[in-house]
């Protein structure tokens, strides 16, 4: 058997991951009525689901044990950062900016947080990218976002 050091540092983290994830919502669930399979509740997609997803995060665990890994490189957190940044930004300028501010906003902070940062390319995809948005959500769907915040 490999030694703690020598074990697949991503499939042990991954497993761990999932057991963690999986275990949180067959938990949480349990607060819903479970229903059958013919006439499932609320908490049976979610129980299944995420039971089957701590069955998956227990295997790779204990796989990764038996499989010599590499070393895990060192982990670049501007862009992890930067992505989870714009998704709050977006959050709360939905509600008080709107959806074109918001969306805007969005695209222009998560792509700080890429490699190759270019400011004309940036804003030329975010006012694209946010076209599409308040085509999709707010025309086609007909969602109730303000678009702008005096609107």
């Amino acid at each position: 058997m490999a030694s703690f050091k020598s074990r697949d540092r991503k499939d042990f983290n991954a497993g761990l991951l999932y057991i963690v994830i999986g275990a949180f919502f067959a938990i949480f669930a349990k607060n819903y009525p479970m229903g059958t399979a013919v006439r499932m509740g609320p908490a049976y997609f979610p129980t299944i689901l995420g039971w089957i997803l701590v069955v998956l995060g227990l295997i790779i665990l204990v796989r990764s044990f038996f499989l010599q890994g590499e070393p895990l490189p060192k982990t670049n957190w501007r862009p992890v950062v930067f992505i989870l940044g714009s998704v709050f930004a977006f959050a709360y300028l939905l509600g008080t900016a709107g959806l074109v501010v918001a969306s805007f906003a969005l695209m222009i902070i998560c792509a700080v947080g890429g490699w190759d940062f270019r400011w004309k390319e940036q804003v030329i995809n975010a006012v694209f990218l946010t076209a599409i948005n308040v085509g999709c959500f707010y025309y086609a769907l007909g969602l109730p976002f303000k678009l702008f915040p005096w609107s």
